[in-house]
């Protein structure tokens, strides 16, 4: 199957009131790039970890300075944005479910590849339908062309890993 619409292709979107989020539950916030000045806002909102999947280690260890500096904890894992695997998912699973993790920021570049995990993990992880993924992201702001992104690289994951696809 080829890829014709790139899983990161969603407009650009900018939020001049701060960072670009999105709340899917009171403890996972689906972001996109936070800024230095971010951190501190966060934890003041009572967030205490954040995973980070974009891939620049030099970006990320500047992040990670900055996130522990203002109290957070903080992990690196740059899963890739295209042909993410079973054990990509199963491991996000792991950290969110995690007691220790707490209130959860979870961030890419956009907010796309993160809403896409986070349809997925609630695919993968509790059972629910295609449109319960998509209803939650819905609500938490995600827009028309999010979901048609979601869907086509769900469908995407679902048919290189051989998985059915939950409808």
């Amino acid at each position: 199957m080829t890829n014709e619409l790139p899983c990161g292709a969603l407009k650009a979107r900018t939020d001049a009131a701060g960072l670009h989020s999105y709340a899917v539950t009171p403890n996972v916030l689906l972001a996109a790039q936070p800024q230095p000045e971010d951190w501190a806002a966060l934890v003041a909102a009572g967030y205490t970890t954040v995973i980070n999947l974009r891939s620049d280690p030099e970006r990320s260890a500047i992040e990670q300075r900055n996130a522990e500096a203002a109290g957070l904890r903080y992990l690196h894992r740059p899963w890739p944005a295209y042909m993410l695997e079973r054990e990509h998912l199963d491991e996000l699973a792991a950290l969110v479910e995690a007691p220790e993790t707490g209130r959860l920021i979870f961030h890419c570049r956009s907010a796309t590849r993160v809403g896409l995990m986070w349809m997925l993990y609630r695919q993968l992880h509790h059972g629910w339908s295609r449109e319960q993924a998509e209803a939650e992201l819905r609500a938490a702001g995600y827009d028309d062309d999010s979901m048609e992104t979601f869907g086509f690289c769900a469908d995407d994951y679902f048919e290189r890993a051989g998985e059915p696809i939950t409808s």
